[in-house]
């Protein structure tokens, strides 16, 4: 394969991969999770042929091969949207990571706390509290034994 057939792949990959990238940021924003799994795939798929690509664009050129201008102008301009994809994609896993390790901590903080003694209301809309609370039913199981 040559040189500028291979430019013409990457850059056609990059392009998919930004592109999937940029739904990701979408179904992140929407909170779509459940959309993410297959898009995750495809993402990876991408990113390997990226790698592959990128990498055989390192072997030096054939005797006698050019490459074009024109195409190397347009991988350039590619990669410098790529950077930005990425770090777009990256700040919106981030963010939802932090949203939900803070719903996680809210939940754990939640169970951790202890049960309010509250447990509903009376027939004159007074509030009753519990018989199930730890002190009163250890004092009674004292009691009776």
């Amino acid at each position: 394969m040559s040189k500028n057939s291979r430019m013409s792949e990457l850059l056609a990959i990059t392009s998919r991969l930004i592109a999937c990238m940029e739904h990701e940021v979408d179904l992140l924003r929407s909170l779509k999770p459940q959309e993410l799994r297959q898009l995750q795939s495809d993402k990876m798929a991408l990113a390997d042929a990226y790698r592959a690509f990128t990498l055989a664009l390192r072997e030096p050129l054939a005797e006698g091969e050019t490459v074009d201008a024109g195409l190397c102008a347009d991988l350039v301009e590619a990669t410098e949207h790529f950077q930005a994809a990425v770090q777009n994609n990256l700040r919106a896993l981030r963010a939802m990571r932090d949203v939900n390790e803070r719903v996680m901590r809210a939940i754990v903080h939640a169970l951790d706390e202890p049960r309010a003694q509250v447990t509903g209301y009376s027939k004159r809309g007074t509030l009753t509290k519990s018989r199930r609370s730890s002190t009163y039913g250890l004092s009674s199981m004292q009691h009776r034994a």
